[in-house]
């Protein structure tokens, strides 16, 4: 529990600290999270091409998911395929087509032809009226308590069996530069499950705040990017999530932390095996990238901030379009200890994509040893983010 806090540890002059989860680490500085919208908003990406599988966040019951405007894709989007969105798109069609059919009234030529175009635009508007009338039973809209926020509930069944029922909230809060979602879903069996469900969630989102890039709070809790949770510290996350940097776009350091759960446990030996003996495919005449291995990493024991963890990896240099670069995959992993909420597992996973994998890259990745370099300060910073007061199992201690 001591070797979690990564005791002695000393920030370097100037450098910057992130914090995903409830673990704090060095950026040396500024970073980027995954904020594009996609129609996918709870697996997030950082362009339409760029993503790391299954970048997801789950506090509790709750999933998460925190969008920005990136390339050019503006985060209001994200309203468009909102239940309030959705009618007012509906709303706009049917009054446009009232408008119309007035309009056709007004300059009619041929009675019969007009006739035939207002009925079916007024078959459209009553199909459009319906939709809209459904929408509003399945989601209802509540108001959440807290400024800038569209709050709704709607339910399901599972496996179509009715008494398999469960209630579903989702919620938009606007703050700043950046919009997050949160979608919480539980087991409901009666009225007062459902309200209970309201109240939880209403009071988890009272307590959520935005925070500044590079702003550690102090207090228990979990760090989402650009925003934090405060709880005791004992709320189950499973958070997954990637940074870059900006002047290597196709360099992703994926973060994976949360509580250990006896039904997945994470064997950080083997991935960190598989990942030291990693081969490119046989090449054939017609592949755009040819690849060689340059380098095997591991597998082997490294620091992960104050504790020990299994790391493997490989190095390759690839050929495609005349140009030579790098390209690898380091893994290293700290499979965490069942039943402590102060030693969740801790997974550090650096990856790269290129300009044939993703045609927004305007660049190739850079040579290893400088992502190398950037993934040893964030390994070797890894800590618990100390908090005030301090989690019980530390007092103990």
């Amino acid at each position: 529990m001591l070797k979690v806090t990564t005791p002695g540890y000393k920030q370097a002059a100037n450098a910057k600290t992130e914090c995903l989860g409830r673990l704090a680490f060095e950026v040396g500085q500024e970073v980027e999270w995954p904020l594009f919208y996609s129609d996918a908003f709870f697996s997030r990406s950082f362009s339409s091409g760029v993503a790391a599988r299954y970048d997801t966040m789950r506090f509790g019951k709750a999933r998460i998911a925190v969008i920005g405007s990136v390339g050019g894709v503006e985060k209001e989007k994200i309203f468009e395929v909102s239940p309030a969105g959705l009618d007012a798109h509906l709303e706009k069609r049917i009054s446009e087509n009232r408008i119309y059919i007035e309009e056709l009234k007004k300059a009619v030529k041929n009675v019969k032809e007009a006739q035939e175009t207002i009925k079916e635009r007024e078959e459209l508007i009553r199909d459009w009226e319906k939709s809209i009338e459904e929408s509003r039973k399945e989601f209802q809209y509540f108001d959440l308590g807290i400024p800038d926020s569209q709050g709704y509930w709607t339910s399901t069944t599972e496996g179509n069996v009715d008494t398999n029922l469960y209630s579903i909230l989702r919620a938009y809060l606007t703050r700043g530069e950046h919009i997050f979602v949160f979608e919480s879903t539980v087991k409901m069996n009666t009225l007062a499950d459902k309200e209970k469900h309201m109240r939880d969630f209403s009071a988890m989102l009272a307590k959520f705040r935005p925070r500044a890039a590079n702003e550690i709070p102090t207090e228990p809790g979990v760090c989402i990017p650009f925003g934090f949770i405060p709880d005791d510290g004992r709320t189950p996350i499973e958070f997954k999530q990637s940074l870059r940097y900006p002047d290597a776009p196709g360099v992703l350091y994926t973060i994976a932390t949360g509580s250990v759960d006896p039904r997945s446990p994470k064997a950080t030996l083997l991935t960190a095996a598989a990942d030291a003996t990693l081969n490119p495919p046989t090449p054939t005449e017609h592949d755009k990238v040819k690849a060689v291995v340059t380098q095997r990493i591991g597998p082997h024991m490294v620091n992960l901030g104050g504790l020990t963890a299994p790391q493997g990896g490989t190095v390759m240099q690839a050929r495609a379009g005349g140009e030579t670069y790098d390209i690898y995959s380091v893994f290293t992993g700290y499979s965490g200890w069942l039943g402590s909420d102060v030693l969740p597992y801790i997974l550090v996973e650096l990856h790269t994509l290129t300009k044939v994998h993703a045609e927004e890259l305007k660049q190739n990745p850079p040579p290893f040893k400088q992502s190398k370099e950037r993934l040893d300060i964030l390994l070797g910073s890894m800590r618990w983010r100390p908090t005030d007061p301090p989690m019980p199992e530390f007092k103990s201690k």
